[in-house]
């Protein structure tokens, strides 16, 4: 069920339209994505990379750098351990470029998805002892390592963590937490308690730029300084692909990183970007997170991310080329596997009556275990509630979870964290490992402590203004580009109106998408669905009684409808058109 809210947030727009030189709906949305006032909108709008936090902010920077630098200037040899998501990668090549850059020796690791599991683990540790590495910096991982990492001190290895992964803690049971912390040389996490960091929703791959901003601040160099400016695409890459909110200086960076995208030099980019048909000249935060940022995740998910970092690594366009068509090709069958899993795990829901829990707990052991969260992420999108999906491993039982926003899927899995053998994430996703045997007790116990009410699992849809349908025009939908870039956190406009539905046709190479006809104010207009078809007539039928939908097909009946809204823009033949894109309806 869905439960429809209109931003409501007060303001002058005419005034703040007139001065900023924009159209004062747009005005409108802006208030409502957060600007208190005209500057705070003239930042929104205009705002740049003097907007980026003082790196030093963040908890133990200032060890980091030292140690870093210390580490450079002896000729210690340095070894990267990442992760194997697109976060992983790119706050992997972050590192790598600029600490080369800095003159530093440095070599990387990706863990396994299968064989090692997610980031730092005592295997990849003994790795480093054998090959002589003096100090492991990890990225994207490390927090919740503390016994990795004091394997790699007592291995006579020092180890500086740079996550941003919760923390991990122990309750005394007086409502009290305290932090359990990796013994090392640095963290650098914004989740620390105490961080002076004000904005702590980064990804792996910002507080690695920012570390290397420190690094830069501290040991200045030419070199280092162009390697760094490089990387903005790859921390923009991180953050979009990681749905960070698209907020604060997260925002800035994805839109300077796309900027960059588009004139980029690096030739892995590049051979990704022509692989999938991307025009340079048009990307957004979702050519990032739907397009580019998959191709790199399916080779974590399938094969090795190290390919994804030798491919961003390497200067070799032709032989880059050659590799992103294959990346491609692997994200394809990836897509597949997601389809398929996605449609069993539907199929047991409805034959099983999960929805009488609150919190689904799938077991699909034969789902591929790197597809668990894309399956666990369309559940959650289709029954709007918290959704952990297990599969079996070759050590006994893994999963992801997806959540909404009712429910800290991190802190209500710290609850039962015994029945754990391994788990880590955030207040919106996770992942772990357990023993088999702990399963029905982890379903039972989630359930049981969920803490969720009825109405927290009503989907909410919030539109930013009742707008018909004649209102917009190509210079409002060209003002509203100006929220780009667009994605969690900044959602893109979206307007409710009411309309008679007079007619509707389906498209679509299987017939799966709809043009409906919608008239408004006298007008007709054409509004096209990329939703679930089949759903929307059987709404119809449900509300407006039998047969109701096969009339309007046929042009003999009609029906009127709330419908919440897209407006983008369409050029055909150099002629631009208002493309209407339905979003709900009821």
């Amino acid at each position: 069920m869905d439960r429809w809210l209109e931003i409501r947030k007060g303001g002058d727009f005419i005034k703040w339209g007139e001065e900023l030189g924009i159209d004062p709906l747009l005005a409108r949305i802006i208030r409502n994505r957060g600007a208190e006032n005209i500057e705070d909108a003239r930042k929104y709008l205009e705002g740049g990379k003097e907007l980026f936090h003082d790196p030093f902010l963040l908890p133990d920077m200032e060890k980091a750098v030292a140690e870093l630098i210390s580490a450079i200037d002896g000729g210690e040899k340095i070894r990267i351990i990442g992760d194997y998501d697109v976060d992983g990668v790119t706050s992997t090549y972050i590192l790598v470029k600029c600490i080369e850059a800095a003159g530093g020796i440095v070599s990387y690791a990706i863990p396994h998805r299968l064989k090692d599991g997610y980031g730092i683990n005592d295997d990849l540790v003994r790795e480093c002892a054998e090959d002589g590495i003096d100090l492991i910096i990890t990225c994207d991982n490390g927090i919740a390592a503390a016994s990795q990492i004091a394997l790699a001190y007592e291995l006579s290895i020092k180890v500086i963590v740079t996550d941003h992964h919760q923390v991990h803690f122990l309750d005394d049971g007086n409502g009290n937490r305290n932090e359990i912390l990796p013994v090392c040389e640095a963290v650098v996490d914004p989740h620390r308690e105490g961080s002076a960091y004000p904005y702590k929703g980064i990804c792996g791959a910002m507080v690695a730029y920012k570390f290397m901003s420190a690094l830069l601040d501290r040991y200045p160099s030419q070199a280092l300084k162009n390697a760094l400016e490089e990387c903005i695409q790859f921390a923009a890459l991180g953050t979009a692909c990681d749905v960070m909110d698209l907020c604060d200086e997260n925002r800035v960076m994805v839109r300077e990183g796309i900027r960059q995208m588009e004139s980029t030099k690096n030739s892995g980019i590049r051979a990704l970007m022509n692989a999938n048909r991307l025009d340079g000249t048009h990307l957004s935060a979702y050519s990032l997170s739907f397009v580019i940022g998959p191709c790199i995740n399916s080779t974590g998910r399938l094969e090795s991310a190290g390919e994804s970092v030798n491919l961003l690594l390497s200067e070799d366009y032709d032989k880059c080329l050659a590799d992103a068509l294959r990346i491609r090709e692997l994200n394809d069958s990836r897509k597949n596997m997601t389809v398929t899993g996605t449609k069993k795990a539907v199929s047991m829901i409805e034959s099983e009556n999960m929805l009488s829990e609150k919190v689904l707990v799938i077991y699909l052991p034969e789902l591929h275990e790197s597809i668990a969260g894309l399956v666990a992420g369309k559940i959650k999108e289709s029954y709007n509630r918290p959704v952990l999906v297990v599969t079996r491993g070759e050590e006994g039982l893994k999963g992801s979870g997806r959540s909404i926003p009712a429910y800290n899927m991190f802190e209500k899995m710290s609850e039962v964290k015994e029945l754990f053998t391994k788990f880590g994430g955030h207040a919106m996703a996770a992942g772990f490992s357990l023993e088999e045997s702990n399963l029905s007790e982890l379903r039972r116990r989630l359930n049981e402590n969920a803490g969720l009410q009825d109405e927290d699992l009503y989907r909410e849809v919030r539109f930013d203004a009742r707008v018909p349908l004649e209102y917009a025009t190509v210079r409002l939908v060209k003002d509203l580009e100006k929220l780009e870039p667009v994605g969690a956190g900044n959602p893109g406009a979206l307007f409710a109106t009411t309309v008679t539905i007079k007619g509707i046709s389906r498209m679509g190479k299987e017939k799966q998408y709809g043009n409906l006809t919608a008239v408004s104010s006298g007008r007709s207009f054409k509004v096209t669905y990329f939703g679930d078809m089949d759903a929307l007539d059987k709404y119809i039928d449900t509300k407006f009684g039998p047969g109701t939908a096969e009339k309007v097909y046929s042009g003999i009946g009609k029906i009127d409808l709330d419908i919440c809204y897209e407006l983008n823009l369409n050029v055909y033949k150099g002629n631009e058109y208002i493309d209407y894109r339905l979003r709900y309806y009821r």
